[in-house]
């Protein structure tokens, strides 16, 4: 019997990496062109696709990839479920210990998986961010790196997270979860979140509240598709949702609530905003922005400083502001970053870990 336990155990996966895919056929054979040779030999992930009914060739390129050799678990629903309720459907069918949910239009870069694995394998994590770029055609030639090779860094409970990445926390393709820590932790049921657009929060923020030892993932891993999003409200699901469900899921820890809502209002808003307004950005619903945050933040100074003028002045002075906030919130970022660079040093993970570095990985996929 302790040996049937001990061989189930060393046979579970160390992460799953799940992909929620809605007709999107010709980016998902882009990501799983460049997972074959990352994932075909690793027993220690499991690779999920759950497709929501795509009425496109999706099922074709999957089973493209299966009779190739590529070892998935595939899920297909009978019908479109909704994206909410398919994130969920993945979650609740990963066996490993740690859960990547990843879009289907987003991409790990060659080699990837492999230095995810080396840094989880260091200690035991409750969340692992990992940073991304935007790319927009190739992302080989728009990859960015990180200015002073970093690789990781380890971060001391769920504030300090939420502090650096804000409303990052929210997106999937960046956030890595040890399933163990939630299945332990007091949360409500994720599926209160179906029709918030924010289901990852369901199982992200009861970890983030109690988590003491986090990684933050300087090299940039991810390409994350720019521009590829629409059909949401950005004032709805990141105004009002998003406060919502923070104070529902993130327990008695009002300080990382009041954290995100903030890094949100400074950071993320003003970007969109302006994207929106240029239309340089996803296709956003129209929305009546001030109705919608006003009532929610008007206590809040960063609304009236970050957010009220891009929405309300003409676009030609909405652009100077927006280059001020710019500048502003870069000062601000960088002096503590440069503090904890020099003075914490020691806690950041330099390229350390036998898999082949950044440089090496770009040497890799050059044309």
């Amino acid at each position: 019997m302790i040996e049937e336990i001990q061989a189930k155990t060393d046979s579970r996966p160390v992460l799953t990496i799940a992909i929620p895919t809605y007709n999107r056929a010709r980016y998902l054979r882009e990501l799983l062109s460049v997972l074959f040779d990352q994932l075909v030999a690793e027993p220690r992930v499991e690779l999920i696709i759950s497709d929501n009914a795509s009425p496109d060739e999706t099922p074709q390129v999957i089973e493209e990839f299966v009779k190739r050799g590529l070892p998935l678990r595939n899920i297909r629903n009978k019908t479109n479920i909704g994206a909410d309720a398919n994130f969920m459907q993945c979650f609740e069918q990963a066996q490993g210990k740690y859960f990547w949910l990843f879009g289907d239009d987003d991409v790990i870069v060659p080699g990837g998986v492999a230095r995810i694995l080396a840094l989880l394998d260091r200690q035991d994590y409750a969340i692992a961010y990992v940073s991304t770029y935007e790319f927009r055609n190739d992302y080989v030639t728009e990859r960015t790196w990180d200015k002073f090779g970093r690789i990781a860094e380890p971060l001391t409970g769920g504030l300090e997270l939420i502090r650096r990445i804000g409303a990052m926390v929210t997106f999937i393709s960046a956030m890595i979860v040890n399933k163990d820590r939630y299945l332990n932790s007091v949360h409500p049921p994720m599926d209160r979140l179906i029709g918030t657009n924010l289901m990852q929060l369901g199982y992200l923020l009861p970890v983030v509240a109690s988590s003491v030892s986090n990684l933050y993932i300087w090299e940039r891993i991810v390409g994350a598709r720019g521009g590829n999003c629409s059909g949401w409200g950005a004032c709805q699901v990141f105004g009002i949702n998003l406060k919502r469900v923070a104070e529902q899921y993130i327990g008695d820890r009002r300080d990382i609530v009041t954290a995100l809502c903030n890094h949100t209002l400074q950071n993320w808003f003003p970007g969109t905003i302006m994207e929106s307004r240029e239309g340089t950005g996803s296709q956003l619903n129209s929305e009546n922005m001030c109705e919608l945050l006003e009532p929610i933040y008007k206590t809040n100074g960063r609304y009236w400083f970050y957010v009220y003028p891009l929405i309300k002045l003409p676009l030609a002075m909405a652009r100077l502001w927006y280059s001020f906030v710019r500048v502003l919130n870069r000062v601000i970022r960088v002096i503590p970053m440069m503090l904890r660079y020099w003075f914490r040093n020691e806690r950041i993970v330099q390229n350390q870990i036998n898999t082949p570095s950044a440089p090496e990985m770009q040497k890799q996929v050059a044309p």
